[in-house]
């Protein structure tokens, strides 16, 4: 039996061969960007496990729920289509080894609590993603409030489905800004590491200028900015998040 890297790779080849039929630009596009996000993939689920690792069990029978509940970021605002976001692209990437059904409550400019109020959580997750705080911080949420309501949106995904492994995604913004998000991040970790999850940052991808903008172009949700990411700050924080999801 070849090892399973190789089987994620064979079915990462035949995903892409039957999925990007002739040489449109849409689809050229999303050849540059999920050809290396499924490598990553690979790489991803046979690394050695660590205990900042998220270990996600893939039913035998069934597709893998993953739940991704988040901001624009997690919509996908100014990628220049909607399929180059940062979730779709994991969608992508862990559909290479196995049927994904994807669920979300996602949307732009919402803060924890606005989420948190339109999501209905799934039951039977095998993993889950949390993308949130980011608007906190730019609303300036009370640190007491965002930990309440952060707290309570984590506990709500496990009430409906216990034990499904967290990841949970730093704000978009550079550490020590003036903004104040490091407070905010420091509030995601605790009380993502209190409930057995892992905490991811984006501090180190949110500085590179290539990861987002530029301004003014016509791109997915509408005109770009120099704030959200691009599809080279997407394709980063889907190489980022990927790296710390091990499926077996």
């Amino acid at each position: 039996m070849p090892p399973a890297g190789s089987r994620l790779s064979a079915a990462a080849r035949g995903w892409l061969r039957d999925r990007f039929r002739g040489p449109s630009r849409g689809r050229l596009l999303l050849i540059a960007g999920v050809v290396g996000i499924v490598v990553v993939a690979a790489i991803a689920f046979t690394q050695v496990q660590t205990s900042e690792t998220v270990h996600v069990s893939r039913p035998a029978n069934q597709p893998l729920r993953v739940l991704f509940a988040g901001d624009s970021i997690t919509y996908g605002l100014s990628a220049e289509d909607r399929d180059l976001g940062y979730r779709p692209l994991m969608v992508d990437a862990l559909s290479a080894g196995g049927p994904v059904t994807e669920l979300r409550a996602n949307r732009a400019g919402a803060d924890t609590g606005v989420v948190s109020g339109i999501l209905d959580a799934p039951t039977n997750l095998d993993l889950a993603i949390i993308e949130l705080g980011t608007n906190d911080v730019v609303e300036k949420t009370p640190l007491p409030r965002f930990e309440t309501v952060y707290g309570a949106l984590l506990d709500r995904i496990r009430h409906e489905s216990p034990g499904v492994p967290l990841l949970c995604v730093g704000t978009w913004g550079s550490e020590g800004g003036a903004d104040g998000s490091d407070v905010y991040n420091e509030v995601i970790e605790d009380e993502c590491g209190e409930r057995g999850g892992t905490f991811v940052s984006l501090y180190g991808l949110y500085p590179v200028e290539a990861n987002r903008g530029p301004a003014g172009r016509d791109v997915f949700g509408g005109t770009s900015d120099n704030f959200h990411p691009n599809d080279r700050g997407y394709r980063a924080i889907a190489e980022l998040l990927l790296a710390r999801i091990s499926v077996g």
